[in-house]
């Protein structure tokens, strides 16, 4: 099969890309703006970032795991042509549509994944250019085999003791959760750009960390609130889970005094303390003191049996 004939053009899910190299010089389209449409292929790209929220809006993942996604136009109410109509009818016309998200000026794109339009609505409080309130044109857009379609899903979950419980019941909360921890893990994408201790942005190598632990949320917008995630390397995350490390709000590093010697020398990790990681958003101050507070230096020195970490989690 034809790399551009495959499911997702060769592109991998959380994998970064060059838009010009990548995306425009196979396929050609606008090389500007956040709408591509290619005029020899079937296939739409758009480009999502915080370039928006300057105008009065965001693109963003909400609790029914759908994204909406803001459409094209920065003065005057917006209309069904050029780009947005090529969403609205991208069914219709056979023409697959391609998420993409901005890390920064001068960085790759992060590939998120396909889309499909599910619906439309209008939000009337996004501003222009020139400050004046307008109509904005929102998409509705579903994953291609997201969550919703129970994809990877199974169809049995452990019990406390590791057991799995077999039945629709069962079958029913394991989805629950795992959707909403996937929703979580997207918010937590769309917020960080990488890992704070090594950079890597490309998320088939990162994980998704609470500060406030999911059982120590006090309620659900807790849990799914992306700004009580950090994006994190592996060993970034075992550390900071189990509070080896934490962060001050400046985003300095901060190692405890027990962290073996060895292990700081081996880990493959800068974690000088004092270490500039990137400042916090006013949004996660709140959940960064928590970690603080009742993780760091304590979580570590609470394990009874470090081997219960060892065993794999269940598939």
């Amino acid at each position: 099969m034809n790399l551009i004939e495959n499911a997702t053009l060769g592109f991998e899910i959380g994998g970064l890309y060059s838009r010009r190299e990548h995306i425009h010089s196979r396929f050609g389209g606008q090389m500007q703006g956040g709408i591509s449409t290619p005029k020899n292929f079937p296939y739409i790209f758009l480009f999502t970032g915080e370039v928006g929220q300057g105008h009065g809006y965001r693109d963003r993942w909400e609790t029914d795991n759908r994204f909406h996604y803001y459409g094209e136009g920065q003065s005057e109410d917006m209309t069904y042509t050029g780009g947005n109509r090529a969403i609205l009818r991208h069914d219709l016309e056979g023409k697959r549509l391609f998420v993409f998200r901005m890390l920064g000026h001068g960085r790759p794109y992060r590939f998120e994944g396909e889309f499909k339009l599910d619906e439309t609505y209008e939000h009337a409080g996004a501003t222009s250019r020139s400050g004046q309130v307008r109509k904005a044109i929102v998409f509705v857009l579903k994953q291609v085999n997201g969550p919703a379609d129970g994809e990877g899903i199974p169809t049995a979950i452990a019990d406390a003791k590791g057991n799995y419980l077999p039945g629709p019941a069962s079958a029913q909360k394991t989805v629950e959760v795992r959707t909403r921890q996937w929703l979580f893990r997207r918010r937590v994408a769309d917020m960080e750009k990488g890992c704070r201790l090594t950079g890597v942005s490309d998320l088939r190598f990162l994980r998704a960390s609470h500060m406030k632990p999911w059982s120590k949320c006090d309620n659900d917008a807790e849990k799914l609130d992306g700004n009580n995630g950090l994006l994190l390397s592996p060993n970034a995350d075992l550390l900071f889970d189990r509070g080896w490390i934490t962060f001050e709000d400046s985003g300095r590093l901060v190692r405890t005094d027990e962290l073996p010697a060895e292990v700081a020398d081996r880990i493959g990790l800068d974690l000088r303390p004092g270490r500039k990681c990137g400042a916090f958003r006013d949004e996660q101050l709140g959940y960064l003191d928590f970690h603080r507070e009742f993780i760091f230096g304590k979580k570590y020195a609470a394990m009874m049996d470090p081997l219960g970490d060892l065993q794999p989690e269940p598939d």
